[in-house]
């Protein structure tokens, strides 16, 4: 899903493009689409193709990622790969059991797919994957409450009051929130909820002011703090996080963000971490810029998370086959956001998230044009995860 950065600002619900590409990097983070997950037509989950298993651009792992750190390392999910009998979803599922230990629904726990109507919620999809973790031992991090680009129709199309409609959204983000406490289970000896951690909102801001959104009009300029109070009466113990993307170096948006979260934390308004979504190009941001952003996060004192890595190789349209050094570059990228990562305090590390698996299967494939992942199409380990774990190592 390729994109021009002030496009993709002002897409809803599906990506746009061209056929004249930007040169300037494209970054930013992913709309609904629809996920097939039993169509297996493209899948070749061979894993003896003797051309991939002497690709410069494959190895062979070590120990699995979740075991190299202390905090979590994450990958999405769908119900339906999580419950799908085929051979495509069982491998992966195998590869998301051996290296990760968090799960992050792509879709399924997002507005447009959970509230049908006022009193009206369909969280199967949801319950599905809190059962698969629970009985996994993984966490759930919930993804998101509140997004301008996953709306209802018939929310889209209420033509109630504005007190009406906030409201209703009131209802929504805590029957949301405290179903989804209910599950728990025992980690460390200690019993927790399934989903530890929610984006209560995602992608407020749109340079340094407050994006023009449908909640922004119907509710006032105040929404977002309203929608963490929300949740924090719903679930006193989980964590409450902002969310967004562009932030390592978008230096306007950033600023918004901190001078958001200051005034939360001056006012007693209920926010516990910051996700940076880390859409990132194989050449920028630079690393100073992504350290600038990580350093203005830890001293917030927040809980950080990096919720939506991947590493686009190909935005300038430049090449048509994956080649040696754009995979290099990757995982040096890869390399390098895991560095940055390890800088983080201990204690504000919630964890590492990756957005998607398969290159396939990512939300930047564009049809074969691009390889943004850590696998490969058949589920093959690419150098970019050598150096995701090579940079989870170093202090």
């Amino acid at each position: 899903m390729k994109k021009y950065l002030l496009i993709f600002l002002a897409a809803i619900m599906f990506s746009c493009g061209s056929d004249d590409e930007p040169t300037t990097p494209i970054v930013g983070g992913p709309t609904d689409v629809a996920d097939d997950d039993n169509d297996d037509s493209n899948d070749d989950d061979s894993n003896d193709d003797q051309e991939n298993n002497n690709s410069p651009f494959l190895y062979s792992p070590g120990d699995p990622l979740k075991s190299l750190v202390d905090y979590p390392v994450g990958n999405i999910v769908s119900a339906g790969k999580l419950t799908s009998t085929s051979a495509s979803d069982q491998n992966f599922r195998d590869i998301l059991l051996d290296d990760f230990n968090s799960i992050t629904a792509e879709n399924d726990m997002k507005m447009a797919n959970i509230y049908r109507g006022p009193d009206n919620y369909d969280y199967r999809d949801g319950d599905a994957i809190v059962a698969y973790a629970k009985s996994n031992g993984l966490r759930v991090f919930g993804h998101t409450l509140v997004w301008h680009a996953s709306i209802p129709g018939w929310l889209n199309n209420f033509d109630g009051t504005d007190e009406e409609f906030s409201a209703l959204i009131e209802e929504y983000v805590k029957t949301t929130v405290a179903h989804f406490a209910e599950e728990k289970m025992m980690v460390d000896g200690e019993e927790v909820s399934v989903v530890s951690g929610w984006d209560v909102v995602n992608e407020v801001f749109e340079g340094g002011g407050l994006r023009s959104t449908l909640f922004q009009s119907r509710m006032g300029p105040d929404y977002v703090s309203k929608l963490f109070t929300w949740a924090r009466e719903a679930d006193a113990d989980v964590k409450l996080f902002y969310n967004d993307y562009n932030m390592e170096f978008e230096t306007a948006k950033r600023n918004a963000m901190l001078n958001m979260v200051a005034d939360f934390q001056e006012n007693d308004i209920p926010i516990d971490g910051i996700g940076f979504q880390m859409h990132l190009n194989h050449d920028f941001p630079s690393r100073n810029d992504i350290i600038e952003a990580t350093n203005s996060a830890i001293a917030t004192g927040l809980l950080i998370h990096f919720s939506e890595l991947d590493v686009k190789v190909n935005y300038n349209n430049d090449i048509t086959e994956f080649t040696q050094a754009r995979a290099d570059a990757q995982e040096a990228k890869y390399r390098t956001v895991a560095e940055i990562y390890n800088t983080v305090p201990a204690a504000q590390q919630y964890g590492l998230t990756i957005w998607g698996m398969r290159d396939n299967d990512s939300w930047l494939y564009d049809g074969g044009s691009d390889w943004p992942l850590m696998y490969d199409s058949d589920f093959n380990y690419k150098i970019a995860h050598r150096g995701f774990a090579e940079g989870l190592t170093i202090d």
